[in-house]
């Protein structure tokens, strides 16, 4: 009996201590649940559905869930999954990526960004992705211009998969009230004249619409019609604060501020607010969307990727309102400075890596696969007509089944909808046209790790101060000096020197 209760303690003690070490052993790991499938690894069969966990930013639609289960159904010979689709708001996704990376929360495939690309791979958020695409992405591969792979591979590891999207100097571009423009038998805006006559017309005579919404006008700006050449500007998205002339060799890095093309421009943004051709509450605005929306604005900062969505919205606010997008020097020079702006990665995280690689193949494999993703199931959220989807009998355009297309978007396959705008029609038709030189900056990615500290005393300079300087609300040479002499002392000029060394290294690795 006594040997009986000792060899029983004694299991209890080994169970005890064997799930203790299993525990250990594991610290800081994402196990993989009992369930989880490795057979895309080992060649196996499947023992169950694998989980395959998505993170995006926007908004869910509707129909997200049962379009989900048609993939699901639809590969669940060739892939086996179980998709989960999650969607995060714009304002917090980011953070909430890497809390979860840092955490150690399992997840599969998440969209990020090219100003995010060093950090994820810093923070070892992502995984490299050489051996799964040579395995699993031979669709990805075929598809994929190699300019977008080489702008995402990092010391001959590649860590995303590109979407693929008329995207050149997107920033010349800028949504307008057609109508308001015709009202006053305005010209098409082509040039900085045009547009500033747009402006100044609507402050005189629109007096409850604001002539446009934003902090600068330096973006649709500072192209080659007003710089005279050229140029790459780093910094936060906000305030641009290092400057690169992509014209002249050697590449030298500057600082931005010091240029006489910063001068310029922010001269050109002191005489728009001051004109009243910019909103009075510039820099605490969160909602320029609504307002352009809602028919407060004569014309915002967007793309043609905004047109229809914004004009569905605008119409149902203002009857009759109609936006177009203008374009500043359509004729002039077109530059690829960043080839691969938003890309999927696989997460540090993930359980099934492989299975992640095979899923994003899969939806680049065909037209058929992509509009299973993108537009949904045929008959219920889309119909195709002469190569266009068409909303379904009975559903308001507005409300179609429309998911966040950033990690997935790949314009061979991208389809347009019958009730897309004319403006919507021309501006894809205009890029898709257009045949870009590619910057030699084009895959140079820019890491701050070696300058942390400084980069974020140069931000908090940059959004206490330079901001307002930008948007015109501080104009005198006193505030200019007050800046220029704060961000040295936050260390701007180490910034430089570290962003110097790595474009020399990059520039050298390439032989130029």
């Amino acid at each position: 009996m006594r040997t009986s209760i000792k060899l029983k303690r004694l299991f209890i003690i080994i169970t005890i201590l064997t799930v203790f070490l299993t525990g250990c052993s594991g610290w800081g790991k994402a196990t993989p649940p009992a369930h989880a499938d490795t057979s895309a690894a080992t060649g196996g069969p499947a023992t169950g559905k694998v989980p395959l966990i998505i993170y995006v930013p926007g908004e869910r639609p509707k129909q997200q869930d049962e379009v989900l289960k048609a993939i699901d159904d639809k590969t669940r010979n060739e892939l086996n999954i179980e998709l989960q689709l999650n969607y995060v708001a714009w304002g917090d996704y980011i953070n909430k990526t890497k809390l979860m990376s840092a955490g150690g929360e399992a997840f599969d495939i998440y969209l990020s960004f090219f100003t995010e690309l060093s950090g994820n791979i810093s923070r070892k958020q992502c995984i490299p992705l050489n051996g799964l695409l040579d395995k699993y992405g031979a669709d990805l591969k075929k598809q994929i211009p190699q300019a977008q792979w080489d702008s995402l591979t990092i010391d001959g590891e590649i860590y995303g998969i590109p979407a693929v999207y008329a995207m050149t100097e997107m920033g010349r571009g800028f949504l307008v009230r057609k109508d308001l423009r015709e009202k006053y038998k305005l010209p098409e805006i082509t040039d900085i004249a045009t547009y500033e006559t747009f402006l100044d017309t609507i402050a005189k005579n629109e007096k409850g619409i604001i002539p446009m919404l934003g902090e600068t006008l330096s973006i649709m700006y500072a192209d080659k019609s007003m710089a005279g050449h050229s140029i790459y500007t780093l910094g936060c998205d906000s305030f641009q604060y290092m400057y690169v002339d992509i014209d002249k060799k050697p590449f030298k890095v500057e600082n931005y501020l010091k240029t006489g093309l910063f001068r310029k421009l922010w001269q050109e943004d002191i005489k728009a607010y001051g004109n009243g051709w910019m909103e009075k509450d510039i820099l605490t605005d969160n909602d320029r969307d609504g307002k352009f929306v809602s028919g407060q604005a004569a014309s915002m900062a967007g793309d043609l990727y905004n047109i229809t969505e914004r004009q569905n919205l605008l119409q149902k606010n203002v009857p009759g309102a109609e936006i177009e997008l203008a374009v500043i020097n359509k004729n002039g020079r077109w530059i690829n400075m960043y080839p691969a702006n938003n890309f999927g990665m696989i997460s540090s995280t993930s359980r099934n890596p492989e299975r992640a690689v095979m899923f994003m193949n899969w939806l680049r494999k065909s037209q058929e696969n992509y509009d299973s993703y993108m537009l949904g199931i045929e008959g219920e959220t889309y119909n195709l007509v002469g190569g266009k989807a068409e909303v379904p009998s009975g559903t308001n355009p507005t409300d179609r089944f429309n998911p966040t297309p950033w990690l997935t978007m790949h314009m061979p396959y991208t389809r347009t909808w019958t009730t897309d705008s004319k403006a919507y029609s021309d501006a894809l038709e205009f890029w898709n046209s257009l045949q870009p030189e590619n910057s030699d900056l084009i895959s140079f990615s820019y890491s701050s790790e070696n300058v942390k500290a400084e980069k974020a005393a140069v931000e908090k300079v940059c959004m206490e101060e330079g901001r307002p300087l930008q948007t015109g609300l501080l104009s005198s040479e006193q505030d200019y000096d007050k800046l220029l002499e704060d961000l040295d002392k936050a260390g701007l000029p180490k910034i430089i020197e570290d962003t110097q060394r790595q474009i020399d290294i990059y520039m050298a690795k390439r032989g130029k």
